[in-house]
């Protein structure tokens, strides 16, 4: 399949661009065993991501401790600490992808990234894996609302002088295709991140692809 007459291609970052689990993973833990709770599991962890740190936290630690909503903020709050030392242990990107992404940029395209991480890491991220000027926007949670609502999409897209019909989202999870469809996007899912390719399948993304080679020829 190719994908005509898009100009801005939108990505998403944990499981999309990189292998940020790790990262995640040991900010978590430190998180856990600093309240005594049981550590997780890069699988455990994997099913928890997309919806941003804060329900992450919840997802994480006993139900009857997230009920407390005092208590649950202070967890939380002491993960954002833990993530503040661990967001950045990164080895780069997917096999394939950086090539894949400064081929399209070299072709004309313009890239952007999109994720609920929090706004200053994802922009840390980002410019330690790419050159300056390959993706001229880089946001992560702020206090617009977070994927899959639309409106940090489109924001985005306005930004860089786009319509909505003329832009790829691009991500691992039921988020980012949902993310897509909200925008009037079309959806790319990527089956090498956080979820199966079944469950992304079940979303009826518009396009899923199995490697970051086929980027490269997804989009004329």
């Amino acid at each position: 399949m190719i994908i005509k007459d898009k100009k801005l291609l939108i990505f998403d970052l944990d499981g999309t661009i990189a292998d940020t689990l790790y990262s995640i993973r040991d900010a978590v833990n430190m998180c856990m065993e600093h309240f005594g709770f049981e550590v997780r599991s890069y699988e455990q962890v994997r099913a928890a991501v997309g919806n941003g740190a804060r329900l992450l936290i919840m997802r994480s630690i006993p139900a009857e401790v997230a009920a407390d909503a005092e208590r649950a903020e202070e967890i939380y709050k002491y993960f954002q600490t833990c993530y503040s030392i661990t967001y950045n242990r990164i080895d780069g990107c997917y096999e394939g992808m950086y090539e894949a992404m400064t081929e399209l940029h070299a072709r004309g395209y313009t890239l952007a990234v999109l994720s609920n991480k929090p706004d200053a890491y994802v922009k840390g991220i980002i410019s330690s894996l790419f050159d300056e000027g390959v993706i001229p926007i880089a946001m992560g949670e702020t206090d617009l609302p977070r994927k899959p609502d639309p409106t940090a999409t489109l924001l985005i897209a306005s930004e860089l002088g786009a319509e909505p019909w003329q832009c790829a989202f691009i991500g691992d999870s039921e988020v980012d295709i949902k993310t897509a469809q909200n925008a009037g996007m079309t959806s790319v899912a990527v089956s090498w991140g956080f979820r199966d390719r079944e469950d992304l399948l079940a979303i009826a993304p518009d396009v899923l692809i199995d490697s970051p080679a086929e980027l490269s020829s997804l989009f004329e």
